[in-house]
């Protein structure tokens, strides 16, 4: 299993507020594509011209490699990590129309200590470089970028060690194995007619079915507005309070529960919000 497809298999539908995972995708299907093994090529002999020796010696520009590829794909996870990582997906729900509802909160403003933490890691990858021909520095760089995905995903609810971001690392990685080794299903066949995708439609009709109201969301996330504070913000609630109230949930409740809690916060301020604005109208 690729690096790539590992880490792909659990996103899921909380990609929407996972704002690194795509780019770090595309880096590393340049790196695998650059790196194929030597055993997948045709038996026949290939002669390979001096020059052409050469230059493929002097090519260290061609993208991030990955020269400890036994760790992104290994199985080899204490079984704390696996409990983990079984239970997340446990927790899973398919949204309606397909795909999965969001299973965790992300992508909100870092506390102090983990800004911190996040600016530790670029400081060593500046010095690292991401070319650095030494083998181990290039692994260790290749891990601190990962590890940084963790810290700004995570960073928000409390404070962090890169022993907690390589937890949560380990996680997803174990999660990746799991979901690989789970059969695909097969394309439902049928109406093949081409639609405008919205990754929010299945998340927008649970609201729907759980008698929740959701604030329109007009912009797309990035690591400066994050899908949950665009809630809070058409729901009248300011970034601050948002970001408060979640921290307190989050202290209490994780995964799902503290998912539905937001959400169940964000609906009775949007309909309590509408209410004030109508008011104000009449």
């Amino acid at each position: 299993m690729s690096t790539t497809s590992a880490l792909a298999a659990v996103s899921g539908y909380a990609s929407i507020s996972r704002i690194s995972a795509a780019a770090l995708g595309r880096q590393r299907d340049v790196a695998e594509a650059g790196a194929t093994p030597a055993a997948a090529a045709p038996s026949a002999s290939v002669t390979i011209s001096s020059a052409a020796r050469e230059a493929a010696r002097n090519d260290t520009g061609q993208g991030l490699t990955l020269p400890d590829a036994e760790y992104w794909m290994s199985r080899d996870f204490p079984e704390d990590i696996m409990a983990e990582a079984r239970g997340r997906l446990e927790q899973r729900q398919p949204a309606p129309g397909g795909s999965y509802l969001p299973d965790s909160v992300a992508n909100l403003p870092l506390l102090p200590e983990n800004e911190a933490l996040l600016q530790q890691f670029r400081q060593e990858m500046k010095e690292i470089g991401h070319n650095n021909p030494d083998p181990e520095k290039q692994a260790r760089f290749n891990r601190l970028l990962n590890l940084s995905m963790k810290v700004l995903i995570d960073g928000w609810k409390a404070p962090m060690t890169e022993a907690d971001a390589q937890r949560e690392l380990d996680i997803s990685r174990a999660m990746g194995v799991l979901m690989a080794d789970q059969p695909q299903a097969e394309p439902a066949a049928g109406d093949d007619t081409p639609r405008v995708w919205d990754p929010m439609a299945g998340w927008k009709t649970r609201w729907q079915q759980e008698g929740l109201e959701m604030p329109e969301v007009t912009e797309a996330a990035t690591p400066q507005r994050s899908l949950w504070l665009q809630l809070a913000e058409g729901a009248g609630i300011a970034q601050d309070e948002f970001v408060a109230r979640a921290r307190e949930l989050a202290s209490g409740l994780s995964g799902n529960d503290l998912t539905r809690a937001l959400e169940q916060f964000i609906s009775d301020r949007y309909v309590a919000f509408r209410a004030s604005q109508a008011g104000a109208a009449a």
